[in-house]
This record gives structure tokens, sequence and C-alpha cells, in this order.
């Protein structure tokens, strides 16, 4: 058995510095999926490990006016009473993440990072437009939550990069639509969440998103922006449309079933109509 050196960094720059120095270390968040990451019954360690738990920038939310800003340590549980949770459909959503036990725990960085798949609140993020703040030893830099998605719609890495920082708009919703398809969704399962949100501006649509994400991330630009600036209700025509762009969009990709999806979709653009 290997013994390992154990860091308890108080800074993101004395994290960076440690990041830089070791060429194999593993961070510690919540280390809610470490175990199911080790390949056999004997836990095995890295020879270098960092704790994140002590860092407070890692741990802060910050509210303005346009934006909320959660600090990629923060638990899920602390995220409960906060913008989105607040709304009952995305309470209901965090919810499903595991047990009070594990969410007192997991890391809202390391539940959008696990690179095996997209987990359950993954498409939410990435439906309120999500940004991540990557930290680097003489850097920092914003980009969109979609940068983790690769050109076959699978979860990939972002190198030796920190997430530090998740930052998303404070939108006012007045649609949601959240569908849990198929089996378990952690850790790994086949199953998929299926995430719409709307609003609505003196009865003309300002904002519309879907994205279909488990093994693989789903989103067509196109459908959503044929929908944007229509009035609202939406006219069946531009329903159907839309739908139609969808079934095309989902039978390119090959990794959807398009007869299983569609329907889902056809209950979001009925929910516009009315």
């Amino acid at each position: 058995m290997n013994l390992s050196e154990i860091h308890f960094p108080q800074t993101i720059p004395e994290l960076l510095t440690l990041i830089s120095r070791e060429k194999n270390i593993q961070l510690i968040g919540g280390a809610t999926t470490f175990g199911y990451l080790q390949p056999t019954r004997y836990l095995s360690f890295p020879n270098t490990i960092a704790i994140t738990s002590r860092i407070p920038e890692l741990h802060a939310i910050h509210k303005t006016e346009r934006m909320i800003s959660y600090g990629a340590a923060c638990t899920l549980s602390e995220l409960e009473h906060v913008y989105p949770f607040e709304h009952p459909q995305s309470a209901s959503l965090l919810r499903t993440v595991a047990t009070s036990a594990v969410r007192n725990v997991a890391t809202i960085g390391g539940h959008l990072m696990y690179d095996c798949s997209f987990l359950s609140l993954w498409p939410l993020f990435a439906c309120l437009d999500a940004e991540l703040e990557f930290r680097a030893a003489s850097q920092s830099h914003i980009k969109n939550i979609w940068y983790l998605v690769d050109e076959n719609g699978r979860h990939c890495t972002a190198g030796n990069e920190l997430l530090a920082r998740i930052r998303i708009p404070l939108l006012s919703i007045d649609h949601i639509y959240i569908k849990r398809i198929g089996g378990n969704i952690f850790p790994g399962g086949v199953g998929a969440h299926l995430v719409s949100l709307t609003s609505v501006d003196r009865r003309s649509i300002n904002f519309f998103r879907l994205v279909l994400a488990g093994a693989r991330a789903f989103r067509d630009f196109e459908a959503e922006q044929r929908i944007i600036s229509a009035s609202h209700p939406l006219s069946p025509k531009i329903a159907q449309t839309v739908l139609h762009m969808y079934a095309e969009s989902l039978r390119k990709t090959n990794f959807w079933n398009a007869d299983l999806i569609l329907p889902l979709i056809g209950q979001v653009l009925e929910d516009l109509q009315r």
C-alpha cells in the first residue's frame, strides 16, 4: 500500500502552485465519486492529494442584480435555497441527486465536471447558459459550459485547469419542464434528463432552451432560435415546424431514440401553446 502526501491549501494560488509542481495530484472536493473510480476493492491513492475544503473562495456564493456565482466547492445542499433551486421543479431535481447525506458533501464543481457522463443537474445548468471560470497558474478565463462537450456529444475534460466558479444569469423563468428518462442516473447509468426553460415578455418568447443529457448531451440551436421572438401562446404552425426540426436533428445524431424523445419535446411545445 502506498502512502500519499496530503495537502490542505488555504488559497487558490497555493492550490495552483501545488498543481503546477506535482505531476500526479488528486484534487478532493466532496469525493463522492472517488470510490466508484477505484478499479478494485483495494483502494489506490496517488502520491499527492490536495483537499480543497479549506479554501474560502471555492465555497462563496455571490449574487448581483443580474448574476449568481457559486464557488466550485459549494455543496449541493448549500444550493437548496438559492436560484435556480427556488423553483419547485428545480428543487425536486436537486433532491433526486443521491441522498441528503451525499448532497451535504458533494460539490457542484465535481457534479458538473464528472467526465464519465452528464449528471442530473448538468442539463439544467446548460439551459441556463452557465459560465465556468477556470484558473491556471498564470491566467484565468471563462468558458461556456458547452466547452465540456466534444463533437460526439460526450463529456470531455478541461485539462489541468482548475474550475473555480460557476456563473449563471438570473432569469425570470415562466415555463420549466424537467423529465427523467430511462434508468439510474448516477454513477454511469443509462438514463438521462430532458430540461427546458422558457421566459415570456409581453406575450413574446424571449428565451428558450431545451437540453437533453445523460451519456451524451444534445441541443438544437436552430430549433431554439425558431421559437425565440415568436408570440406566446406558441402557434400550432411554429410548434409543428420546431418539432420537425428536432426530429431531423435527433436522427442525425444517431445516439438518441427519436421515437422516445420527440413525444417529450412535443409536451414542451404543447405547454407553450396554452
